[in-house]
């Protein structure tokens, strides 16, 4: 009876140590799942916002292999991002755009921020525009200053930028009909200065493949990582683009905003505007050549571009900092990257402080590297252009007229591979 009383107690032991080790056990595998978050694979026709929104800060959203084809949804975007996550696109997982999804608007948006500073920048835009030229860019300029009492004359045109079909046209004050039921109105006569500048640009809507931020939330977001074998096709081909000119253009991945601690690594980006675009926010009013009254910034930091593909023949690349998108921009790095693209391929631009752009390999038919409106404390070293035999420069400096030039970045060892090494 001892015997089986002592063997009971061995046995209610063990028992208990048993349990406490599968106790142990299972809180180790939850702080597991609470230190690395759930993993949700994303299958071709599953739409990804739903699957984002369901997801909790620091998951793993994975697009599998296939193609993943869907129209916009929240803040102009196939997936739209506001916490904390993994994203990875598998070998062979496209995310594209559907067919369609932005078309021609008849209501233009005018671009001021162009040619000389304005004394007056007061130009309307009315009527309803019939749609007969497609998508296109109208270029306004006061071509004289009235004198004696008379009043300033303007020119305009329609097409490739600068065109001009009619000159020398007295400013009534009134509604001016041009072509295509577009209407121009200037609020005053006289006053405005010979060469001031407005574009009128008729076109299709901003979109996005993968959107951190929309520009003014209040909280950061942080800590968010795409990345992955797959990639990001925009189907500009298939889609009417906004014009170059206008404040929000097309890009496979945005980051606006508070946004801290991005990382877009070793993803391919094709048939868009631009590959990557990443800019701040502000809340005052902007001025000409980049000033901006009191307000509240929503600056982005910490965003680092790495390892990835932009082949994009008909587009251009990364544009860091925007001149429509005034808060600033810290700590960015773009390096290490592999692109091919019709115009410029990377551009530091306006509120950009502390920037890198190292050891990228740039294929372009236009600028390589553009540094375009103020930016400060850059460093650009070691990129090589390629397939280039007319001996084009690797880094560009310069700002339209009314802004401030970029400040001179470190230049070490940016070479054009068919042509003569240059700083």
């Amino acid at each position: 009876m001892k015997k089986t009383t002592a063997a009971s107690t061995h046995e209610r032991r063990l028992i208990g140590s048993y349990a406490r080790v599968l106790t142990l056990l299972v809180l180790f595998f939850m702080r597991t799942e609470t230190i690395f978050g759930n993993e949700h694979s994303i299958h071709p026709g599953q739409s990804p916002q739903d699957v984002i929104d369901r997801a909790a800060p620091g998951d793993r959203i994975v697009f599998l292999p296939g193609l993943h084809q869907h129209k916009l949804g929240k803040h102009q975007s196939i997936l739209y991002v506001d916490k904390s996550v993994e994203i990875e696109l598998q070998a062979n997982a496209t995310l594209k755009l559907a067919d369609g999804e932005t078309i021609l608007e008849p209501t233009a948006e005018i671009t001021t921020d162009h040619g000389a500073p304005k004394k007056l920048d007061d130009l309307s835009v009315g009527g309803e525009y019939d749609l007969g030229l497609k998508d296109t860019v109208y270029t306004i300029t006061i071509d004289g200053e009235g004198t004696d009492g008379e009043p300033d004359t303007f020119a305009w045109g329609f097409g490739p930028l600068f065109a001009t079909h009619k000159t020398k046209i007295p400013i009534t004050g009134d509604w001016q009909e041009l072509n295509h039921g577009i209407k121009i109105r200037f609020d005053q006569v006289r006053g405005h200065n010979k060469g001031s500048l407005w574009f009128l640009s008729y076109d299709g809507r901003e979109s996005y493949g993968i959107r951190v931020g929309h520009g003014l939330q209040f909280d950061p977001i942080e800590n968010v990582r795409i990345h992955g074998k797959g990639t990001i096709d925009l189907n500009a081909t298939n889609n009417v683009l906004p014009s170059g000119l206008v404040k929000d253009i097309n890009a496979c991945v945005l980051i606006h905003g508070r946004a801290k601690n991005i990382t877009v690594e070793g993803i391919t980006m094709t048939d868009t505007m631009r590959s990557v675009m990443v800019y701040g926010e502000h809340t005052g009013r902007f001025l000409a050549g980049g000033a901006v009254t009191p307000g509240e910034s929503f600056d982005a930091e910490k965003i680092l571009i790495q390892f990835t593909r932009t082949i994009n023949p008909k587009g251009s690349g990364y544009l860091l900092g925007h001149p429509s998108h005034r808060g600033h921009l810290r700590d960015v790095k773009c390096n290490h990257n592999y692109m091919e693209t019709n115009t410029t391929s990377i551009e530091p631009n306006f509120q950009l402080d502390g920037y890198e752009v190292i050891d990228n390999i740039i294929k372009s038919n236009g600028h390589a590297i553009h540094c375009w409106r103020k930016s400060i404390n850059g460093r650009i070293e070691d990129n090589i252009r390629i397939d280039d035999i007319s001996g084009k420069s690797v880094v560009v400096l310069g700002a339209p007229g009314g802004w401030e030039n970029p400040q001179r970045p470190v230049l070490r060892n940016n070479r054009n591979h068919l042509g003569e090494k240059t700083k």
